[in-house]
């Protein structure tokens, strides 16, 4: 299958290299990160060509599109990759969300699109939410993910330059190649420092429905391959964590203990969660990697790479 990865030199789109069968042409699209090529030829993963294209930049675009009629199926991750600087920088946040996908698809005609949307456009709610909840998000980053959202069915619907779609509000992931603020990453390699004391913003129940990145990047390879499939879906673990239990967990794996303060409110403070069976029901996917063994893997992952046996990303 020829199939387009945007966004694959981010956390996910890795990740995503490393798991994608070996029988697909991957065409990898990257930005401003460097190292790619590097990790590609580390991997070996003779699948995989990378181009380096700015998707907000209709002549980039067009020169990737260049001596491709289409593709048989694209996993859309480019992204910003920071939602809460959205709030302060709105124009760019949908410049990276929104503008960047339109120009794609004004260009590329694609088979099966795979849109990676947020949870976060869910934003404001609370208690249960599923794909047909109303919502009215404030958060510029919920904002332009749900327009994007909006662009895919449309250019599915009028223009035909998409086959099927699916827009997947994913709740987000932890593991290898993350960035090192996100907070498993932060926290987890604190620990090993030996901090033992962490000050957490707000009372510390902020709930987290992310999972192993295994088993993310497993749902987005299986909906990649399910064509024919459009509609929205939530992708969450289904076992929302508090960020609490975040610091006990790692602190347990790791047989030691910590100290949690708490201090001030926090502005991202989530108290919704899916019951979207559709992931599960219709798609076959389902995470099954629990939070604590996610920790474990993350764990045995820093040590190798400050070994110098693993890799930074």
């Amino acid at each position: 299958m020829n199939v387009l990865v945007t966004g694959a030199s981010g956390f996910i789109g890795r990740n995503v290299l490393l798991r994608a069968p070996r029988g697909w042409q991957v065409t990898a699209v990257y930005h401003s990160t460097q190292g790619l090529d590097d990790f590609i030829r580390r991997h070996a993963l003779t699948n995989v060509h990378a181009i380096r294209c700015d998707l907000t930049n209709a002549a980039s675009v067009a020169e990737l599109a260049r001596g491709r009629d289409s593709f048989e199926a694209c996993l859309h991750l480019a992204a910003n990759g920071d939602p809460a600087k959205s709030a302060d920088r709105p124009a760019w946040d949908l410049t990276l969300n929104t503008l960047g996908l339109v120009t794609l698809l004004e260009h590329v005609r694609v088979g099966h699109f795979v849109y990676v949307s947020s949870g976060a456009v869910y934003d404001g709610l609370e208690g249960p939410v599923t794909p047909q909840t109303a919502v009215a998000p404030l958060l510029p980053y919920a904002i332009s993910k749900l327009a994007s959202e909006h662009y895919l069915r449309a250019f599915a619907r009028r223009t035909k330059t998409v086959g099927s779609y699916i827009n997947v509000r994913f709740f987000g992931a932890y593991g290898p190649y993350e960035p090192p603020r996100k907070i498993t990453t932060k926290w987890m390699r604190a620990i090993m420092g030996g901090q033992r004391e962490f000050t957490l913003r707000g009372n510390g129940q902020n709930l987290i429905d992310f999972m192993y990145v295994d088993d993310a990047v497993d749902g987005f390879l299986k909906l990649t391959a399910s064509a024919g499939f459009s509609g929205t879906v939530d992708f969450a673990s289904g076992s929302p964590t508090s960020v609490n239990t975040v610091v006990e967990t790692m602190a347990r794996v790791l047989d030691v203990k910590v100290t949690i303060r708490h201090e001030g409110h926090t502005e991202e403070y989530i108290q919704f969660h899916t019951v979207d069976k559709t992931m599960r029901e219709k798609c076959g996917v389902a995470p099954t990697i629990s939070f604590e063994d996610g920790v474990r893997k993350l764990h045995d992952h820093l040590i190798r790479e400050n070994d110098g046996a693993g890799q930074p990303a």
